[in-house]
């Protein structure tokens, strides 16, 4: 193989095969993710029934379980979207010009209007 032909870009069904890999494995993380809010949320109905058997007066019961209730629904809530997965949605919004096409308005409105500015200034003078 020569130098020339070892710089050209990746086989294409070398890329293709890469993509399909990371979609597999996106999937069975999202399988497991889902597989964990099915039993969260099964958990959860089972406490709410259990909470409308308890009776009033045993406060120290209602209390645990509203306890677990809360903690169950704060676990929920983070399976949602873990810190990783925040990061990785917040940069790519970045890159992908959610925050940077703000950016350059701010500099593009902003230089315009320093040297429209300055052009008054001087022709006020």
């Amino acid at each position: 193989m020569s130098p020339i032909e070892s710089n050209q870009s990746p086989n294409p069904d070398e890329e293709f095969e890469t993509a399909l890999m990371e979609v597999e494995r996106s999937l069975l993380k999202l399988k497991e993710r889902y597989k964990e809010v099915q039993q969260a949320q099964k958990q959860k109905l089972d406490l709410e029934n259990r909470l409308t058997t308890v009776s009033p007066e045993d406060t120290a019961e209602v209390q645990k379980i509203k306890e677990e209730l809360q903690q169950l629904t704060i676990t929920l809530e983070s399976n949602l979207l873990k810190d990783q997965e925040i990061k990785t949605l917040l940069w790519q919004g970045i890159r992908q010009g959610l925050l940077g096409e703000v950016f350059w308005q701010i500099v593009r409105f902003g230089g315009l209007g320093i040297i429209l500015g300055w052009l008054l200034k001087t022709w006020a003078s």
